[in-house]
């Protein structure tokens, strides 16, 4: 006869990482956004502006992202030599 009781590892719980995960960089966002809330000058190349540092950080992360993307796409196309 087979055994029917559960094995033990499936007695154990298992830990949510991914929802640990999320949480701590659900924190550390909202840390980020509490302390870089300070408007800042920037100088752009035809006129200045005064933004939250915040803003300006993400985007930053934009235009970089996007470079990347579009350089990414460059590449691509120059091996296919299309």
């Amino acid at each position: 006869m087979e055994d029917q009781r559960p094995a033990a590892a499936d007695k154990k719980r298992k830990t949510p990482w991914p929802l640990i995960l999320f949480s701590v960089l659900g924190v550390y966002a909202v840390l980020v956004a509490l302390l870089n809330s300070d408007k800042v000058e920037v100088d752009f190349v035809f006129f200045s502006a005064e933004i939250r540092l915040l803003i300006l950080i993400l985007l930053c992360l934009v235009v970089g992202f996007g470079a990347g993307w579009v350089f990414e796409k460059m590449r691509a196309r120059r091996k296919r030599g299309t």
